[in-house]
Order: C-alpha cells, then structure tokens, then sequence
C-alpha cells in the first residue's frame, strides 16, 4: 500500500467511521479522541516516508521500493503500537475508576447497614448543676429534646448555699419529672458530670451524705422510664443544660 493510500485511509476513518466496536470495547475513550489518535498515525506515516525516501534518493529505484515497503510497515507496526499503548492505558484507567467505585458502594452498603442497625432516635435529656463557691450560691439546670432534635422543655431550679455535687443530682432530678410528666417512656440522659454519672451506674460509691438521698430518688426516677440510658459527655457538648443551670443562679429562678 503507498504512502498516500495508507496515510489518506487512516485520515478517512478517523473522519468518517464511527468506530462503535472501538468505543465499547475502550470506554474510556469518546469518538473524538480515537479520531486524534488515528490522524496523529497517518502524520507518523507520512513523516517516516518522508524520511525513508530521502534516505534512499541515491539509490536505485529496486532498492527504493523495497526501503520504502520496509518503513511503511515500520511506520504502521508503530502507530498500532501507540494507539494500543494508549488504549492500555484507558484500560488501566477504568480498572482504577471501576475499583475506586467499587470501594465507594462497600463504604456506602456499610453505612446504610450501621445506619439500619442503629436504634431509632429518642428523647434527650441534657442536665448540669452550678455552684458558685461550692459550696455557694446553686442552680439546676435541665433540656429535653425531641427525637427530631427540637428543645421541647428547658427548666431551671435556684438551690440556695449548696454544692456542685449536689446541683448535678439536683439537674437530673428535675429532668427525669419533666420527662415523666410529659409521658416520655424512651429517654437517653447525658451529664458532663462523670461522679454522678458513675455513682449510678455502680462504679463509685455514694459517700456523702448530702448525695445519698438524691441519689436514691434518681435512682427510683430512671426505674419508672421502661428504656433509658444515662451517659457523660464532655462540658461543650452540654452547653444549653449549663446555660439553664447558670440563668438559674443570675435570676433566682
């Protein structure tokens, strides 16, 4: 095949084949690239012959013909070779795609799985207790919120010359007869307080007795709820309870 042949049939077809088999079996390529890559072949061709029939301008034209042949199937060995280059490279690029996404929906499946494990959400009871002096002057402060995540109580009791201790219990108390009272029957509670958390779970024991008391009627008031769980978080996740326990204190509520 001549030079003009081979160079204007890989011009004709990145031009005017559609290349579907091409396309689906290299779907990281559109049809416009695989047109690039086809001309981009057909200059390579052009420019080795260019090259081989100065080469061989002194020679005979036997020797000219065979030369030329040589580089013309040079010239087409390479460019296939290129073009199959690139489409190896496409291949690795959707095995990489194809991996990444894979990977994706995992984590997504895992997600949605922990998510339907999870139990749905319920009320929450937030508590703190102030004291200024400690003792000194107290207050007790509590919010409930909705499952949805809405403030549907926020409460505040003055305690007078008491202690830290002391207003903590003082906090959940009045959170657990608000969450009572307004028929709560799933609650989760969360004090930054870790003593009264752990004094009722059974890890600490009660030794003052100021506390004993309280701690028996919170005991009693978490008894009546039929699910209920009581947690410590830190003091910045309990910010709205430490505001109502503070507001307590500033207006003698």
């Amino acid at each position: 095949m001549s030079r003009t042949v081979l160079a204007d049939l890989l011009r004709f077809i990145a031009a005017n084949e559609r290349l579907p088999s091409t396309l689906e079996r290299y779907k990281g390529y559109d049809r416009d690239t695989l047109g690039k890559l086809i001309n981009a072949a057909a200059d390579r061709v052009e420019e080795l012959e260019k090259a081989a029939a100065e080469a061989a301008a002194p020679k005979g034209k036997s020797s000219l013909k065979v030369r030329k042949a040589s580089h013309v199937e040079q010239a087409a060995r390479q460019s296939a070779e290129e073009l199959e280059s690139a489409m190896n490279d496409s291949k690795a690029e959707r095995e990489r795609k194809k991996a990444e996404r894979s990977a994706t929906a995992a984590r997504e499946a895992e997600k949605a799985r922990e998510e339907a494990a999870r139990p749905p959400p319920r009320y929450q009871l937030f508590t703190d207790g102030a004291s200024r002096g400690n003792p000194g002057p107290s207050g007790a402060g509590a919010v409930i919120l909705s499952p949805e995540g809405q403030i549907v109580a926020k409460l505040g009791k003055f305690l007078d010359e008491n202690t830290n201790n002391f207003a903590e219990y003082m906090g959940l108390i009045l959170g657990l007869k608000r969450a009572r009272a307004m028929g709560i029957k799933e609650l989760d509670v969360f004090s930054d307080s870790e003593l009264l958390v752990k004094q009722l779970s059974g890890e600490y024991q009660v030794k003052a007795e100021n506390l004993r008391p309280l701690h028996d009627e919170a005991q009693q008031l978490l008894s009546t709820f039929p699910e209920i769980a009581v947690r410590h978080v830190p003091r910045e996740q309990n910010t709205l309870a430490d505001e109502m326990s503070n507001r307590a204190i500033d207006q003698r509520l």
